[in-house]
């Protein structure tokens, strides 16, 4: 909640939480005083009194000698019975001064509420300033060690990387020296031939392994543009016919066109890689892909899934992280699950793995172009 809207919540809550008993009060003290006035004023009141008036004016004339004490209660009766005459008088008198004592009490009360409301949320506020600096701190000690992890893995993969083809190099570069001692020079020409063709199948690996991360490295920003996605998934089925002998392809969209911004080249590399991780999860047999396209609530769906052997469970909630794969192997090299997720989150997208029943599932979810 912004704070230009916590301020007049805070002072309307304050008012209410004063005013009310205060209030409420009042008004049950000006109903009780009323009718102890109502009951107390009444015209046989007045007759009484006027009654008595008369008799202290006959008394004063029969007893002269009385007649000063007589005009002092005369006087007195006449000031109380001026008072049952008009009792409104006397109702507002002691209502005004009911409000001015109620009045006085709800500023207080008002004032005390504020100065309370104000120490406390000093506190509250020093005690929150205190717990973000805290997460804050937490949160970057976290994001450190995360990065040094990302970068111990990658020194691990580049160091094994790296270490297996040097190994056969070193192996053979040492086996020349012993081969130009004890052979003829055609069997050691044969065995120079042989040695520089295993060191250049090497140094290709090692070379190939330096352009995937580079590749990695320097995948390129997204330049989106209005695309029909139906279009792109079957255009991109068509690219790859090397699949055709391990890949089977079932395509469903509803509707038959389906509008979404995209980088049409990086989104159909993202495809490529899912398809072709399915494959290395299943590499003795044929896969096949079922691909769906629909709109949702909030987008669009595509979901890429395929018949093949479900993710290990040890491995499913890390399996978009650089580096993790599922399958060893010399082209394995756990990149092509991060780069997918890189791709379509650059499109305002999400990728998520959600297994059907037996068989793997990625959903990719993406905004839709208005039509």
């Amino acid at each position: 909640m912004k704070y230009a809207r916590v301020v007049p919540l805070l002072a309307v809550t304050i008012f209410v939480m004063a005013a009310l008993p205060l209030l409420a009060a009042l008004y049950l003290v000006q109903d009780a005083l009323r009718t102890s006035l109502d009951l107390g004023f009444n015209p046989q009141m007045v007759r009484t009194l006027d009654h008595a008036s008369e008799n202290l004016r006959t008394l004063g004339r029969l007893d002269p000698e009385q007649r000063a004490t007589y005009r002092a209660q005369f006087d007195e009766v006449e000031e109380l019975k001026h008072v049952y005459s008009d009792p409104e008088l006397v109702k507002q008198s002691i209502l005004e001064s009911l409000r001015l004592y109620f009045g006085v009490g709800l500023g207080a009360a008002l004032l005390l509420s504020i100065a309370v409301a104000t120490l406390l949320s000093r506190r509250i506020a020093r005690i929150h300033a205190h717990n973000v600096a805290a997460l804050s701190r937490e949160r970057d000690q976290v994001r450190y060690l995360q990065e040094m992890a990302s970068w111990q893995e990658l020194a691990k993969m580049l160091a094994h990387e790296i270490k297996n083809p040097l190994t056969p190099i070193e192996v053979l570069v040492t086996s020349l020296s012993k081969a130009y001692l004890g052979k003829s020079q055609p069997d050691f020409l044969a065995h120079l031939e042989q040695t520089k063709l295993m060191i250049s199948e090497e140094l290709s690996h090692l070379k190939a392994t330096v352009n995937k991360f580079s590749e990695f490295a320097r995948l390129p920003q997204v330049q989106l543009a209005d695309a029909d996605l139906v279009d792109v998934v079957r255009r991109q089925i068509a690219a790859m016919p090397e699949l055709v002998d391990r890949a089977e392809f079932v395509v469903n969209a509803s509707p038959a066109k389906i509008l979404v911004k995209l980088d049409v080249t990086l989104f159909r590399q993202a495809l490529a890689n899912l398809v072709r991780n399915g494959l290395e999860a299943n590499p003795d047999r044929r896969v096949r892909f079922d691909i769906t396209m629909e709109r949702a609530a909030d987008g669009v769906l595509l979901r890429v899934g395929n018949d093949g052997a479900l993710v290990d469970a040890g491995i499913a909630p890390r399996m978009f992280d650089p580096y993790i794969a599922s399958k060893s192997g010399k082209d394995n090299m756990g990149l092509g699950l991060a780069i997918v997720k890189k791709i379509v989150l650059e499109h305002g997208g999400e990728i998520h793995y959600a297994p059907r029943g037996e068989n793997p599932e990625f959903v990719i979810s993406l905004p839709a172009v208005a039509t």
